[in-house]
């Protein structure tokens, strides 16, 4: 299993075929509006779990689960107030 550590509180875990990306967040740093997980990263993600509702742990998510064709997985109290923001 490989583990990966990015900025805040982002992580990618592998472990075989899958690839799961963890809260990929906001990057706020230097005002840069992409995920903290690389782009590069992004179509080869399998799942994509959001701990919790605070932005710079969900914004973007919707991105990589476009690139990625990734299902989301968050709490079902999330998931009501779960807005993507419009592109």
């Amino acid at each position: 299993m490989k583990i990966r550590h990015f900025f805040y509180n982002s992580f990618l875990i592998e472990n075989g075929k899958n690839k799961i990306a963890i809260d990929p967040g906001q990057n706020l740093w230097i005002f840069k509006l992409s995920s903290l997980i690389p782009k590069t990263e992004w179509k080869s993600i399998t799942h994509i779990l959001i701990t919790h509702g605070d932005p710079d742990h969900h914004w973007q998510s919707d991105r990589v689960a476009e690139a990625s064709n990734a299902p989301v997985v968050c709490g079902k109290d999330l998931a009501k107030n779960l807005v993507w923001v419009p592109r």
